[in-house]
């Protein structure tokens, strides 16, 4: 049985290396893929269509308020709709038994 084993090991060494060292050469002979879009702006911050005739505007962001501004509640050029928190109501402590039931699976 030992002869057996490690044939087997061998055999299952061997195969991994070849086929690992093949998909390698395979994949370092392959061609590099196409891009799925091809690049499309002739201009900072503008989009060509794809005749090349006309440029639109692409849309930008405002810039995201600082850490700072968010802990104040005060932000420049931007509104916050900050309500007070309401204090949610506590749960009873759980070394209460009388709240909590004990699972029971009606086992014997």
């Amino acid at each position: 049985m030992k002869p057996l084993k490690l044939g087997l090991r061998v055999w299952f060494t061997i195969t991994s290396l070849i086929s690992f060292l093949a998909g390698w050469m395979l994949l370092s002979h392959a061609g590099k893929p196409a891009p799925l879009l091809p690049p499309q702006t002739n201009q900072d911050n503008m989009a060509v269509s794809t005749d090349n005739t006309t440029a639109t505007p692409l849309p930008t962001l405002q810039p995201l308020p600082s850490l700072d501004q968010l802990t104040s509640g005060t932000t420049s050029g931007i509104t916050t709709n900050q309500q007070s928190l309401q204090a949610l109501p506590s749960l009873p402590s759980t070394t209460s038994r009388n709240f909590f039931p004990s699972f029971r699976g009606r086992s014997s």
